[in-house]
């Protein structure tokens, strides 16, 4: 599988899908884990949602995303062979391409189901024209086009195939590092709202957010700010704006 990361800006999406996750019958496991993977590996995801097992729903989604440069789109569930399977049909007519029978993932399901190979399951080979496979040591692969990588939904299968493609997206990590400083205040978040906004507003390249306790609610919140490298002034500047509010509190 190739990629062209190198070239392209790091802006990852997280997308899963399945009817159950979205009328809350299942907790969305998945999604957890992939944002706590992106978060340690120093990429946090810009975008995260959670999608019927609706064909246009998906298809909307991923074209989104691609439009605005979201990469990589980490997709997952919704690749399987019973009717309610359409993700690969989604990202299919998001990325306008047709559906076709991929020959050597049709070849890599023929020989773990033998005989077992159900026209369910070979629905599984169908996939967008133009893909690559992601291998999958316990399952039928996934595939990855344009940027967008769809995986199973079943954990088991999916922890592993992210990890060996997020390991290829993000070749070399240590120049993409961002750095996130935090102080606790002991005052309510609308007295300092409009000192952290114009900071935020100065500080583009910054993310600065204002998270009140849950515990004493009024009394304390936490101002957190995450930057990208070298961001050392954006940091002291943090480090000031810390200490005004601290002494206007007092």
């Amino acid at each position: 599988m190739t990629t062209n990361a190198k070239i392209r800006p790091l802006r990852p999406a997280v997308v899963t899908v399945g009817d159950e996750l979205v009328l809350g019958e299942k907790h969305n496991g998945n999604q957890m884990w992939l944002l706590q993977t992106l978060w340690k590996l120093n990429q946090p995801a810009r975008v995260s949602v959670s999608l019927p097992d609706d064909v246009d729903s998906i298809a909307r989604w991923v074209a989104y995303l691609v439009n605005e440069n979201y990469f990589p789109i980490l997709v997952s569930g919704g690749i399987g062979g019973t009717h309610d399977d359409c993700t690969r049909e989604g990202i299919a007519k998001g990325l306008d391409v047709p559906i076709t029978r991929h020959d050597e993932c049709h070849r890599i399901l023929e020989d773990r189901y033998g005989v077992n190979f159900t026209p369910q399951r070979q629905r599984m080979a169908l996939l967008p024209q133009g893909c690559e496979l992601i291998d999958n040591a316990i399952g039928a692969p996934g595939f990855s086009l344009r940027g967008v990588y769809a995986f199973p939904g079943f954990p088991n299968m999916l922890q592993p195939m992210a990890n060996a493609v997020l390991t290829r997206v993000f070749p070399d990590l240590s120049a993409s590092v961002w750095i996130t400083r935090e102080a606790v205040l002991a005052t309510a978040e609308g007295n300092i709202a409009e000192a952290v906004e114009a900071f935020g507003q100065t500080y583009t390249q910054a993310r600065v957010g204002i998270y009140p306790s849950a515990e004493r609610f009024g009394r304390q919140v936490t101002v957190r700010i995450r930057v990208p490298p070298n961001s050392e002034s954006v940091l002291n500047a943090f480090d000031e704006l810390v200490k005004t509010l601290e002494n206007e509190i007092k």
